[in-house]
């Protein structure tokens, strides 16, 4: 199926892991990428593994100026945008007794507030292509685990914005949709603030609740975001979310 993509202009926040498949997947589509991350080491190496169809800004989204700054330079390269992908994020394993209010706060900041923010600064110019938004939500908002209730929280916040910016949005031609990614074979679990056996028995416990019993790996997350990209393939598709997560949200 031809997704037509070709010089479409597309925003990802989180250019490793998820992000940069997803990156890859519309870069082969002809898309014309810009990649944001905190680590200008990551970016480098997305935009090699990428081509000459992607780019990147070092930005942080819990930053009202680095968002300024990202918008300001895909005005600059390119005067337009079509597609932006929320993709950044981060998720914080533990009790809730144990989890202090700084690491709730960066897990909001990152996986909500940071959405909020970039969403909204970039509405005029998804206004003015009639683009859409793929948001990255979590099927943790499905499948309720012990210790990951400030994560769950935050995507499930990310869910119910979706659905009702779908209806608002509507109205300007922007369509919005999330996907929902199960456990993904990513660097993320190696950023959870927990090691060795106790790292080891978080993933064992998520892999037994997997009914295809094995983890995904990013591309399967990508292909799914760039359908729901394109407004050939996707164009009556708004307001929804799609599992991708071998069944693990049933």
């Amino acid at each position: 199926m031809d997704l037509q993509l070709t010089d479409k202009i597309a925003l990802v926040t989180g250019g490793s892991g998820i992000g940069r498949a997803i990156a890859e997947a519309l870069a082969r589509e002809g898309t014309k990428v810009i990649v944001t991350g905190r680590h200008e080491d990551a970016l480098q190496e997305t935009a090699n593994a990428v081509g000459e169809n992607c780019s990147y800004v070092v930005a942080d989204v819990t930053k009202a100026e680095d968002i300024d700054r990202t918008i300001a330079a895909v005005k600059e390269r390119f005067g337009r945008l079509d597609i932006l992908v929320n993709n950044a994020g981060w998720s914080p394993i533990g009790y809730i007794e144990d989890v202090d209010l700084a690491t709730y706060d960066k897990c909001f900041d990152v996986n909500v507030r940071g959405v909020v923010a970039l969403t909204k600064a970039a509405l005029p110019l998804l206004k003015e292509s009639k683009g859409n938004i793929v948001n990255i939500s979590s099927t943790a908002i499905r499948n309720h685990l012990i210790c990951m209730s400030v994560y769950s929280a935050a995507k499930a916040a990310v869910d119910m914005f979706t659905k009702i910016w779908s209806k608002e949005f509507a109205p300007y031609g922007i369509r919005i949709n999330s996907v929902s990614p199960g456990p993904i074979d990513t660097p993320i679990y190696d950023k959870l603030g927990i090691a060795g056996d106790e790292k080891q028995a978080h993933m064992d416990r998520v892999s037994a609740g997997i009914p295809m019993k094995r983890f995904g790996v990013p591309e399967e997350v990508a292909h799914v975001v760039a359908f729901l990209a394109s407004n050939a393939a996707a164009s009556y598709v708004t307001g929804s979310d799609y599992c991708v997560d071998g069944g693990y949200g049933v």
